[in-house]
């Protein structure tokens, strides 16, 4: 895909914006790039999702100037637009972008067509377990006659969404963790075929707390997804995965860099001598997104220490000194676990 003119525009930032410019920016576009340009218009870099999620890592401001994360030397093309030498270098080069250079200016940038989700057609054979057994109390009363997993969003049950997501990214195996309302749950799912996919069931037979039917899980050799029911979120499980891999980790959790803003003044003091004010502050952190990625050593784990949380899973896993990752995203997240007026309205 060729971006020219005023296409290409959506992909182009100033070099005064910051990092959270940018986040925007990626989102809007889903073509994970952001070109930098100074005042001139003179090409500066580029800005990948990549680069997002280290900055997330390295606990950078949200405020900060995009020139800290800059790639200030990305493989570029010089020469007059001619598809197919551009299409030779992206593959000799493995690239998932090439910008077009003429004059230090940005003419265009060709991006692999399959780049959003890339090679999105091929399945992948990891398990996508959704947590759906849940009593959902703080949601009611929407969950006096509905399960929290089938309560909908723009019309369709919050399940769905998950499944929709990891049938798009190639995920053919889905089990469904089942308890309250279990029947209403099964009848609109069944075993998945017309949708194209398969899914099957773990029913409690008692409350497992929230991550407990875990160790239900059967015939499982290869890492596996948890999604919390409540978590919609379009996020790239191949790349999730990949991560997860690369670090060899027995646990990946998905993050969010997610920014308070507190609306008090705070006062900062020793005994009784006042030391400093500041106006409604905000502060940047990292939340816990309901996602993640699991070697099949923890079912056991779970099982033999009878684990019900995810608190109880971490505490033993470092206990035992076992990896764990952080998977830092920066793809529009919703939580609607606690958010009943949200759900209301929608």
């Amino acid at each position: 895909m060729l971006l020219v003119k005023n296409k290409l525009s959506t992909i182009l930032l100033n070099d005064n914006h910051t990092l959270y410019d940018a986040i925007n920016n990626l989102n809007k576009s889903g073509l994970k790039i952001v070109c930098i340009v100074d005042k001139k218009n003179f090409f500066i870099g580029i800005i990948t999702d990549g680069d997002i999620r280290r900055a997330i890592l390295k606990r950078y401001n949200l405020n900060s100037n995009v020139k800290k994360i800059i790639n200030y030397s990305p493989i570029i093309y010089k020469d007059k637009i001619n598809l197919l030498d551009i299409k030779k270098k992206i593959e000799k080069e493995d690239l998932d972008h090439l910008p077009i250079i003429i004059k230090k200016k940005i003419i265009g940038i060709y991006i692999k067509k399959e780049n959003i989700f890339k090679n999105s057609l091929k399945k992948i054979d990891n398990v996508l377990v959704v947590m759906a057994g849940g009593l959902g109390k703080r949601l009611k009363p929407l969950t006096n006659n509905t399960p929290k997993a089938m309560l909908k969003y723009k019309g369709r049950p919050l399940t769905e969404y998950i499944i929709n997501n990891g049938k798009k990214n190639g995920v053919n195996n889905f089990v469904l963790s089942i308890f309250y309302k279990k029947k209403i749950i099964k009848n609109y799912f069944k075993n998945g075929s017309h949708l194209g996919i398969k899914i099957s069931y773990l029913e409690e037979k008692q409350p497992l707390g929230t991550i407990g039917a875990i160790s239900l899980l059967k015939r499982i050799h290869k890492s596996f997804f948890v999604f919390n029911c409540d978590s919609i979120v379009q996020i790239n499980l191949k790349d999730l995965i990949r991560y997860h891999n690369k670090y060899n980790s027995i646990m990946t959790i998905v993050i969010k860099n997610f920014k308070y803003n507190n609306p008090y003044g705070v006062v900062k003091s020793l005994n009784h001598k006042f030391i400093s004010f500041e106006e409604k502050p905000s502060t940047n952190f990292n939340i816990n997104c309901g996602i993640y990625v699991f070697k099949p050593a923890v079912i056991k784990i779970i099982k033999n220490y009878k684990i019900t949380n995810i608190i109880e899973l971490i505490n033993i896993l470092q206990k035992k000194s076992h990896k764990i990752s952080v998977y830092p995203i920066y793809e529009n997240w919703q939580d609607f676990g606690q958010n009943v007026e949200n759900l209301k309205a929608l």
